[in-house]
C-alpha cells in the first residue's frame, strides 16, 4: 500500500483514559476504521530484569584501533551473530564476531563509493551483506565487505532525511522533515516580531513524516506523519544598538519537554509512537496501519521541580538560585506542555514484541521500557541503566551501546532474565 509523502497519515493521538483503574484486564476494542486498539491498564508488572554484568564488552579507552569507538551510531547482529557497528567519528563499519573478535572495517571517509561523508547506521541484510546509509546516500557491501551498490536516496524535495534503520525487507526507514527557506522579500516584512520570525525561519515546527526507500534509494511510501510544537518564537526584552537603531531580539528557542516522535523497523512491520502519550501505532509491511497498542495511564504534570531540575541539569557550570528563577520564568513564556513526555523512542525485539522506553529527566539513572506483546498486550516492565541505550532485542539479550563516565563508549550484550 503507497502513500504520497506530505498529504501523510496522521497519527491519531487518543486521549488516555483515567489511570486510576489499575485492576481491569487488557481491552481490545476496533474502531470505525477497522483498526485494532489495544489498551492495557497499568500496573506494577516485571517483564524482565537486565543483567547487570555483561556477557560480552567490546570498547576501551586505550588498544587496537578498531575497539576505540567514537561516536557509535547503531549495532545490529546478523544471522551468523556477527556485530556490525557503525562509528559515524571514525566514518566506518567495523565487524566482530560473537566473541568479540574484530573481522573487517568497512567505508572510509569521503565521497567515493563505499565512503561516508556522515554515517547514520549501518545494517545485516539479505545474504549476508550489510546496508549502511548516510543524509544522502544508501550503500549496499558485499559479505566479503566491497561496496556493490551506491544509490541516492531520491525526493522528497526540500527534506531533510534521516536514515533510521531497516523498514523491512529490502526498505529503508527514515525520519523526513520538510524546510522552507526565506523568502526574498522577508526582510521587508512589517508586523510583529513572531510573524517576521515565522516567515524568516518558514514553518517553525514542520510535520514529521517516516518514509521508507527501496534500496535502489527509490521512495516507496509514508508510514506515518506525526505534528508537534518543539520551538517557538521568543522576543527578548533585551534592547541592542546596531548603529543605526535599536532593535529587540527574537529568537526560536527549544520548548522543554516537547513530546519525541520515534519510529523503528524489522520484519514485523513498523512502530511509530507521537511521544505525548504511552502509545504506540504499528504498521503491517505494506504501510497500512494493524494496531494501536496503548496503556490507560498518562503521563506525569509538568511542574517547577521539573523546569528547575531542566535548567540546572542542562547546563555543566552551576548556577545560584537568581539565575535558576530567571530561566525558568523565561520558559515560561513558551508554550509549555501539560506533562511530560510520553515515550521517547521504540525498539522491535526479533520475536515480535515492541519495547518502547518513557521519558526521563536528565541525569535520572535508570530508564524505564515498557514491553508490549505482538498483539498489543502490556507485558510488564523493564529498568535498564540510562548510561545502557538499547539497540536491538534479540535472541533473550538486549544489544546496545554503553557510556561510562568518561564518555567512552562500548558495544554490550546484557542477557534478559525473564520473570
Amino acid at each position: 500500500m503507497k502513500h504520497l509523502l506530505f498529504p501523510g497519515l496522521v497519527i491519531a493521538m487518543a486521549a488516555c483514559a483515567d489511570p486510576a483503574a489499575t485492576s481491569s484486564p487488557a481491552t481490545e476494542v476496533t474502531d470505525s476504521a477497522g483498526i485494532r486498539v489495544v489498551t492495557t491498564a497499568p500496573g506494577d508488572l516485571v517483564y524482565a530484569e537486565l543483567a547487570e554484568e555483561p556477557a560480552l564488552s567490546i570498547g576501551d579507552f586505550t588498544g587496537p584501533e578498531e575497539i576505540l569507538f567514537g561516536d557509535i551510531e547503531s549495532v545490529a547482529r546478523d544471522a551468523a551473530g556477527n556485530l556490525v557497528v557503525a562509528d559515524n567519528q571514525a566514518l566506518e563499519i567495523r565487524v566482530f564476531d560473537s566473541e568479540g573478535r574484530h573481522l573487517r572495517s568497512l567505508g572510509r571517509e569521503g565521497e567515493g563509493p563505499g565512503e561516508f561523508e556522515s554515517l547514520q547506521g549501518a545494517w545485516p541484510a539479505e545474504e549476508g551483506s550489510i546496508v549502511a546509509a548516510d543524509f544522502q546516500d544508501i550503500t549496499r557491501f558485499g559479505p566479503e565487505g566491497t561496496a556493490v551498490r551506491t544509490a541516492r536516496l531520491l525526493g522528497p524535495d526540500r527534506a531533510t532525511i534521516i536514515p533510521i534503520g531497516l523498514g523491512g525487507s529490502g526498505l529503508l526507514l527514515s525520519r523526513a522533515s520538510p524546510f522552507n527557506a526565506p523568502s526574498p522579500d522577508a526582510l521587508a516584512l512589517s508586523g510583529s516580531p513572531e510573524d517576521v520570525m515565522r516567515e524568516l525561519l518558514g514553518d517553525l515546527n514542520p510535520p514529521i513524516f517516516y518514509i521508507r526507500h527501496g534500496l535502489d534509494g527509490v521512495l516507496v511510501d509514508t508510514v506515518a506523519e506525526v505534528r508537534i510544537q518543539r520551538r517557538a518564537p521568543v522576543s527578548s526584552a533585551e534592547i541592542r544598538d546596531f548603529g543605526d537603531g535599536r532593535f529587540s531580539q527574537t529568537v526560536a528557542m527549544q520548548i522543554p519537554f516537547a513530546p519525541r516522535a520515534a519510529a523503528t523497523g524489522s520484519s514485523h512491520g513498523v512502530a511509530v509512537t507521537g511521544g505525548r502519550h504511552f502509545e504506540i501505532d504499528v504498521f503491517g509491511q505494506d504501510g497500512s496501519r494493524l494496531m494501536i497498542a496503548r496503556l490507560d495511564e498518562v503521563p506525569p504534570v509538568l511542574t517547577d521541580a521539573h523546569l528547575e531540575a531542566y535548567v540546572t541539569r542542562s547546563r555543566t557550570r552551576e548556577r545560584d538560585a537568581a539565575s535558576i528563577r530567571q530561566s525558568i520564568e523565561r520558559y515560561r513564556e513558551l508554550p509549555l506542555p501539560e506533562s511530560l513526555p510520553g515515550y521517547t523512542n521504540v525498539r522491535f525485539a526479533d520475536t515480535g514484541e515492541i519495547w518502547a522506553v518513557r521519558y526521563a529527566i536528565r541525569g535520572a539513572p535508570m530508564l524505564r521500557w515498557d514491553v508490549f506483546a505482538a498483539d498489543g498486550v502490556y507485558l510488564g516492565r523493564v529498568a535498564v541503566p540510562a548510561s545502557f541505550r538499547i539497540e536491538e532485542i534479540s535472541r533473550g539479550d538486549a544489544l546496545g551501546v554503553a557510556t561510562d563516565e568518561l564518555g567512552v563508549e562500548r558495544v554490550q550484550i546484557r542477557e534478559l532474565i525473564l520473570r
